[in-house]
């Protein structure tokens, strides 16, 4: 069974005085499955280990159950470079070191060294870009009972269903009002999340060059309490498929819908055997029981994986399925352009932040996505660049499996084209945006499409995928490589 890396450590939520973190791997008992964990690890006299973590607090293993590794944590790898640039004066080395913290889904950092870039060179056009998308960001959007009235008659299930603000997004939800460790409810939680998606969405294009469109009104957003009333919803909608995502963007609606992940009957079950077994430490730690100190360990960690397993799973979705909104809001796929589904659900795959990784920026290599690739590149006649750009491989997808490796396939395609021929990308986003059309356009039709900006497909660019596919490494492997 392959590892499943479940950070609990979102690395851009450390504290900001701390410079190093050290990062524990865990390996559950009887299984192949691991947790990363960050924070401040201890070992102590009999063989055990202390991490003390700064949301979780003090947690305990056995040494042979955990691998750990000192290393600094992302927040201080980004004012390093930061404090690199500023001392050579290198407005040039300022903006790398904000782009890499963007990257890192670190925004204060991204903020702090662009800030220093301007001192340096206020007229560079990067800054310049980034100035004036940061006032249309910052500008007040009206509050607007249409919205309101629009989305009470879209939604018709779940009950008690009310409204929340934040600066760029109205979210209708039945979630709790308790108030979690950070101070914050689950709907305040989710504006967040949605927030940082609508940043960094907006400031990877603008730093690059590319400036969109802002949205001129709040952006509609549906959190189901119950994941019962999100499948009543997929019901009223007659979309028996919505029964196997996790979220959805309703195009023509507008709208993004989502549940609590917490109430996913995989959770369930986890809480359910989590709270017996810790009804079950409790009386062997009253009666005093030989060993126990080892079943409480196992018992904490499983209590804690299903929390941030939960947490992960939630931001992994709501990042996907806020792409496609803000892709949709901002000019860069419009809803009535047909744009084929390996371009739209490529860039989706490339924004959400993997469930190994919670929140960490843009373009993290995601595990699975990767894996997903690489399992169907074996075969080139099912995974070559013509059978992607076509968009063959979501047409032939018969099956939910067939589907993840198109998938996959389609987050590999757009993470080389992001990273090697972003000009050459975003002029294939704006052809295809100014084209209109009821249906995806055929297969030869896309190619034709995709060959007037990138040449031939049977030229070069098929191997040079193929290779920069090999260079890549996830977050947490790049992360120990620069200790």
């Amino acid at each position: 069974m392959r590892y499943l890396l479940l950070t609990v450590c979102a690395l851009h939520i450390l504290s900001p005085s701390a410079a190093r973190a050290d990062m524990l791997l865990y390996s559950l008992p009887g299984t192949k499955r691991a947790v990363v964990l960050q924070g401040k690890v201890v070992v102590n006299p009999g063989r055990t280990v202390t991490l003390r973590h700064f949301k979780f607090g003090e947690l305990h293993f056995g040494l042979k159950d955990v691998e750990f590794h000192r290393v600094p944590t992302t927040r201080s790898l980004a004012n390093r470079r930061k404090q690199k640039a500023v001392r050579d004066q290198d407005v040039d080395a300022c903006i790398d070191a904000a782009r890499w913290a963007l990257h890192h889904g670190l925004l204060s950092e991204f903020y702090a060294a662009a800030k220093a870039a301007w001192k340096i060179d206020s007229k560079h056009p990067t800054l310049r870009r980034l100035a004036v998308l940061k006032k249309k960001m910052d500008a007040t959007l009206p509050a607007s009972t249409t919205q309101e009235q629009e989305m009470r008659t879209y939604v018709t299930t779940g009950r008690h269903m009310e409204f929340v603000r934040s600066k760029h997004f109205l979210l209708m939800h039945n979630t709790s009002s308790e108030k979690n460790g950070a101070r914050k409810t689950r709907a305040e939680d989710r504006l967040q999340l949605l927030e940082t998606v609508y940043a960094s969405f907006l400031l990877k294009f603008c730093l690059e060059g590319c400036e969109l469109d802002i949205p001129t009104e709040h952006l509609k957003v549906v959190l189901f309490a119950d994941k019962r009333d999100y499948l009543d919803f997929g019901r009223v909608l007659k979309n028996p498929s919505l029964s196997k995502a996790s979220g959805f963007y309703a195009m023509k609606e507008n709208v993004a819908v989502f549940f609590d992940h917490g109430t996913d009957e995989d959770y369930k079950t986890l809480a359910r055997l989590s709270k017996k077994l810790q009804a079950t430490k409790d009386q062997a730690i009253k009666r005093r029981v030989r060993g126990i100190k080892e079943f409480a360990r196992f018992a904490n960690t499983l209590q804690l994986l299903i929390q941030v397993s939960r947490e992960n799973s939630d931001i992994e979705v709501v990042s996907h399925e806020a792409t496609h909104q803000l892709a949709a809001n901002t000019g860069l796929m419009p809803n009535d352009a047909p744009v084929p589904l390996w371009v739209a659900e490529g860039l989706a795959t490339y924004f959400e932040s993997p469930k190994q990784a919670a929140w960490s920026g843009i373009g993290a290599v995601n595990k699975d996505r990767l894996e997903s690739y690489r399992t169907l590149a074996r075969d080139e006649e099912k995974s070559n660049l013509e059978v992607v750009v076509t968009d063959k491989i979501f047409m032939n997808a018969g099956d939910h499996a067939s589907s993840l490796y198109a998938y996959g396939q389609a987050w590999a395609l757009t993470h080389f084209l992001m990273d090697r021929h972003f000009d050459k990308l975003i002029k294939y986003y704006q052809l295809l945006a100014k084209k209109r059309a009821d249906k995806l356009l055929s297969a030869d039709k896309n190619q034709e499409i995709f060959e007037m900006v990138f040449g031939d497909i049977e030229e070069n660019l098929d191997i040079e995928w193929r290779a920069y596919r090999r260079s890549l490494r996830t977050d947490l492997e790049r992360v120990l490589d620069e200790r």
